[in-house]
């Protein structure tokens, strides 16, 4: 009978026992039997889900327990249940564990096997929890909808990695159908891969559950550095997983340091564009929205999306792609670098690409500056003006504002102030001194200064000591003078801005109001008595007075020349040698700070708001005093007591400024020796006149 016949007859046999309901029903009993009765030495065991057949390990010789020892573990260590090797935990347990528990699941093979067999193979089964710690990260990641690409990119590095072991199982599995595979060989055989496993299944556990992209990369470089020199090859497979997986996040890095945009579809990049992620780096902007202050609060740095092997290079990161924009929005033509970055720990080749990178842009925007928008006229222009630095300009201005600075500031109109600074700048051979402009403002030096200090350390403005109300306006008890009012400003446009923009421009204000004071004092002091008047004839031949008249302009003078000469000069010397000779933009800026804060911090002590009221204090006592002396009185005796009186209270003053200037100098710590330092020179300066 033919194959076909014979198989033909079977089924009309079995349809004629059993009907089709009968058939299933045993089908299902089959199913649901939880143990088979014994048969000789085997019998069927429900091993996840499955019934596969256990035999009697104590019965066999020791050559068929070591084959079927063999064929276990070669199956347990690819993930395929097994009768005689169980975990601690049943199979319902570890299928309901969570993901970080599995690799530290301890499996025991049958006590049934010889004692040799099973100390031999036990210190490997470890590599069972290992491998499924592994495949279960690269399984769950691969089916996960929305996963990131950094997770994506472990789960493939992992992926490729393993198919070396997996080879490895298939040739071993091959090695023990022919027969030629023996448990010390087998063992032998994957011990290597304990160690690798142990750290694979490390990478899978940190990267598991809702991580960004730096916390993925800190934990794998982590793992990377906390591996033992000695293990060179360990250490070379982590950096290769580390190099691919921080590929993606680096490519990121790339496209922003040479082109200038951000392709961040996921926002895992640490840099963040307020603009419309839809919007161009390239889009040019309209004049009046070019300033400082866009690009400023355009891009905003996220410490915490930022690997820690990138911390190094945050801000050089961060400027890169900026500055690559602001070229373009300025129409420079630059050549960008094509530079592959990829992280190796190994090696330090992407942190000078990244510097190099960041050096492009920020060389072409200062050499732009210096040589197409005069960056060192303007830098000169601020010297001259607000320092009064030129003497052309500083003697002009006060002659043709003095009269107008005596009223209050009420009564003062801008516009009028406006066309006297004209005026004083008509002598002046500068290209861009209409850019200079005047303001009244509201509040004294020293609540300026205030506010300066509290908006740098991100306090609150409204603190005690403020002058003005909440919504910004003067309180009604303070009273300026113009002298006191008056402000310079320097309207620089785009790009300049970017480099003399408001910031820098209100610390250059305190000092170029704090210095017009002083000159204004010193003016009023030298021109005492100048004019041929009786008051003036009587008090010049006054000795009290004459001498008090010397110690006061003596005492503004030095004030004034410790701010200037003392503090600011030399290191606007500085500033210019940089602007001369420096290589990037950012060094300019830096130096700019510097050399502001330093001339705030050393000349007006800003650490000490008491220093600049005290110094407007004892100059409006000067300017009262030359209010009397140019008073005609009516007997001498009540001038030297009004001589007296103001000779006191100069000296009252004065010996109050040298005693804060003295507690300062001894309370300055160590780390601030240049504080310390310039106190000691005030004194030098000051003494002479107590």
């Amino acid at each position: 009978m033919d194959s076909v016949n014979l198989n033909k007859s079977i089924e009309e046999t079995v349809r004629l026992v059993l009907s089709k309901e009968e058939l299933e029903k045993q089908t299902r009993m089959i199913h649901e039997v939880k143990s088979i009765p014994k048969t000789q030495s085997w019998s069927l065991q429900s091993v996840g889900g499955y019934f596969m057949p256990t035999e009697e390990i104590a019965k066999l010789s020791l050559t068929r327990q070591e084959q079927l020892l063999v064929r276990n573990l070669i199956y347990a260590f690819s993930g395929v249940p097994s009768s005689h090797i169980k975990p601690d935990a049943n199979v319902d347990q570890i299928a309901t564990m969570l993901q970080s528990g599995l690799a530290f699941v301890r499996f025991r093979i049958d006590e049934g096997f010889n004692s040799t067999f099973r100390a031999l193979a036990n210190d490997s089964l470890v590599l069972i929890g290992y491998y499924i710690c592994v495949q279960s990260y690269i399984e769950t990641t691969n089916m996960t909808a929305r996963c990131g690409r950094t997770s994506l990119s472990l789960a493939a590095a992992l992926t490729d990695q393993m198919q070396q072991y997996y080879d490895l199982l298939a040739k071993l599995e091959t090695e023990m159908q022919e027969r030629k595979l023996t448990l010390r060989d087998l063992v032998r055989q994957v011990r290597p891969w304990i160690a690798t496993l142990k750290v694979f299944s490390s990478m899978g556990l940190v990267a598991r559950g809702k991580k960004s992209s730096a916390q993925i990369l800190n934990h794998l470089d982590e793992i990377y550095r906390q591996l033992k020199p000695s293990d060179l090859e360990l250490k070379e497979l982590a950096a290769q997983v580390l190099e691919t997986v921080s590929s993606v996040y680096m490519k990121i890095v790339q496209l922003w340091t040479q082109k200038g945009i951000i392709y961040d579809t996921q926002r895992e990049f640490f840099v963040e564009d307020s603009e419309r992620s839809s919007s161009m780096s390239s889009t040019l902007l309209a004049p009046e929205q070019c300033c400082h202050a866009y690009w400023e609060n355009r891009y905003t740095l996220l410490p915490e999306r930022l690997p820690g092997f990138l911390n190094p290079l945050a801000a050089e990161i961060f400027h890169a792609g900026k500055y690559l924009n602001i070229l373009r929005q300025c129409n420079v033509k630059l050549t960008l670098m094509q530079a592959p970055i990829k992280y190796d720990p190994k090696d330090q080749g992407y942190v000078d690409i990244i510097r190099s990178s960041y050096a492009l842009p920020g060389e072409k925007l200062l050499e732009v500056l210096k040589t197409e928008h005069h960056l060192k006229q303007h830098l000169a222009n601020l010297h001259s003006y607000f320092l009064l630095q030129q003497e052309e300009f500083a003697e002009a201005l006060l002659a043709t504002c003095q009269k107008h600075w005596q009223n209050n500031v009420d009564r003062m109109i801008p516009e009028m102030l406006q066309g006297l600074l004209t005026e004083a700048l008509l002598t002046i051979d500068d290209p861009f001194k209409e850019l200079l402009r005047c303001q009244l403002k509201d509040c004294d030096v020293a609540t300026q200064l205030q506010k300066l200090l509290t908006h740098e350390h991100g306090e609150d403005d409204s603190k005690e000591g403020s002058n003005t109300s909440d919504e910004g306006e003067p309180l009604e008890d303070l009273t300026l003078s113009g002298y006191e009012a008056f402000a310079l400003r320097y309207e620089t446009k785009w790009p300049l801005s970017l480099v003399l923009h408001s910031e820098p421009l209100q610390k250059l204000q305190l000092l170029q109001r704090v210095i017009l004071f002083l000159r204004y004092v010193q003016r009023q002091l030298s021109a005492l008595w100048q004019a041929p008047t009786e008051a003036a004839s009587f008090s010049s031949q006054n000795v009290r007075s004459t001498a008090l008249r010397q110690r006061m302009l003596g005492s503004m003078t030095n004030l004034e020349q410790h701010i200037t000469q003392d503090i600011a000069e030399p290191r606007w010397q500085m500033l210019t040698f940089l602007a001369d000779n420096g290589q990037h933009i950012d060094e300019l800026l830096e130096r700019l700070n510097i050399t502001l804060e330093e001339c705030l911090r050393l000349g007006l002590l800003s650490g000490a708001i008491a220093f600049v009221r005290s110094l407007f204090t004892l100059g409006q006592v000067c300017l009262n005093f030359c209010g009397v002396a140019e008073t005609p009185l009516c007997d001498e005796k009540a001038f030297d007591e009004a001589v007296y009186e103001y000779e006191t209270e100069f000296g009252s003053f004065l010996q109050s400024i040298l005693e804060l200037v003295r507690e300062l100098a001894i309370s300055t710590s160590s780390t601030k020796e240049d504080e310390r330092r310039a106190c000691q020179q005030l004194l030098l300066r000051l003494e002479a006149y107590n």
